[in-house]
């Protein structure tokens, strides 16, 4: 019996030793058909549907700009006086036939200035492509986070299970030789059949990750294969002030600052809405059937007795300074959102660190101490398990915490840096 129980803990130690070092490589291996970060946003900025359709709202401003540099089509005039009347004028012997062609000549640059309000029209249409450009972007790095960390839970939780079968390998064993009692093969079911459960939620959550991510492209998740690397976080955070440094060139502001310059371009054309223009004619007046002719000619220019586009400049004026005043808004909204983003940045990093430089040594330490009494003989084996399940968990919370570190880390680039060019050496450096 004696020989038995020592060949049992063998053998059950070799497989505790192959799951922890499966537990701790598993995360290095790296399949040979990745997606990078980089190739993820290239693929969400080249194929996303809704940069796609903002696409055409942009050529549209530009054929826009060819439409307000048109002048008013000339006018062609026919007009018949002086036919079936009676008298002298009884059928058509004193028929009169005017034909008269008149042009509008805009007064007030109202050409020029539609011409620059639709330039600024088609500036605007730019602007808002950059910034959900960024938008994107933004989306597709934090859906690239989420997979990865997605994709890493799936390999914690198929470790856990391995053990749980070696482990009940091991009790079946040690029930047969008379070592043990069939409580610990029901003990040793319920932990496989916990493992299982964990492994089959951890293998969803990863089926719906990849979707969201493939999402921002318009593909489907089979697009998305294995995600190298791991969010290992820096061991200092970058310096604040680089980051509030550049919130001013967000695309929000820019796209914003384009506002108030195309209402500015309105406010210029309502004002020369306000002349009026003249219009000329000219042509040939037709006498007692056609066999007299004769010159006419006229000019005619409205009066602004009562419609002088005041109106339309009072709201041109207000939308104005509407846009103005909402550019202060969109910084102050920027600079809320970079705190928020930075607390979570700041608590990510230092939740990561603590984890990485003293729980997760103390934890394989005291794994290390307890498999070692088991191996002696002065521990149980639900000891073990315990031990291995603490180490598992905190692997857990450190990916958790790095993960946080990561989407915290893209929060706040895509207020101030919408390169994401820490967030891309965060996994390349891998």
């Amino acid at each position: 019996m004696p020989f038995f129980i020592l060949s049992h803990r063998t053998r059950l130690s070799c497989g505790l030793a192959v799951a922890l070092f499966a537990l701790s490589g598993r995360a290095q291996e790296v399949s040979p058909s990745t997606l990078t970060l980089s190739a993820a946003l290239a693929r969400a900025v080249e194929r996303n549907p809704g940069l796609v359709a903002l696409g055409y709202g942009e050529r549209a401003a530009e054929a826009l700009i060819e439409q307000a540099g048109f002048r008013p089509n000339p006018t062609l005039d026919v007009s018949v006086e002086n036919f079936l009347g009676t008298g002298r004028v009884q059928g058509v012997r004193s028929l009169e036939t005017t034909v008269q062609a008149n042009q509008t000549f805009e007064r007030g640059g109202k050409r020029g200035r539609r011409v620059a309000l639709a330039t600024k029209e088609r500036e605007v249409a730019a602007k808002e492509y950059a910034v959900r450009r960024s938008e994107v972007i933004a989306t597709a790095a934090v859906a690239y986070v989420e997979t990865l960390a997605a994709q890493q839970r799936v390999a914690l939780a198929e470790e856990p299970l391995q053990l749980a079968r070696a482990t009940l390998e091991a009790v079946d064993f040690r029930v047969k030789a008379g070592a043990a009692s069939p409580a610990e093969t029901a003990r040793a079911r319920a932990a496989l059949a916990s493992g299982q459960g964990e492994l089959a939620r951890a293998q969803a959550a990863l089926a719906a990750a990849r979707a969201t991510l493939s999402a921002t492209w318009g593909g489907s998740p089979a697009d998305v294969t294995t995600l190298p690397g791991s969010p290992r976080i820096p061991e200092a955070l970058p310096p604040e002030e680089a980051f509030l440094a550049k919130i001013g060139r967000h695309p929000r502001i820019d796209l914003q600052e384009a506002i108030v310059v195309g209402r500015r371009a309105s406010l210029d054309l309502e004002k020369a809405q306000a002349a009026q223009d003249i219009t000329v004619g000219g042509g040939v007046r037709f006498l007692r059937e056609g066999t007299d002719a004769t010159f006419v000619a006229g000019v005619s220019l409205p009066l602004p007795v009562h419609n002088r586009n005041q109106g339309n400049i009072r709201a041109a004026r207000e939308n104005l300074a509407g846009a103005e005043q909402t550019i202060r808004a969109v910084e102050v909204e920027l600079r809320s959102a970079f705190t928020a983003a930075w607390q979570d940045l700041k608590a990510a990093n230092a939740a990561a660190l603590n984890l990485r430089r003293d729980v997760l040594p103390a934890t394989e330490e005291a794994y290390a101490v307890v498999r070692r009494a088991y191996e002696e003989g002065q521990l149980p084996l639900i000891d073990v398990l315990d031990a291995q399940r603490a180490l598992v968990a905190i692997r857990r919370e450190i990916l958790d915490a790095e993960s946080a570190y990561a989407v915290a880390l893209v929060r706040a680039e895509s207020l101030t840096d919408p390169a994401f060019p820490l967030t891309t050496s965060l996994f390349s450096s891998k």
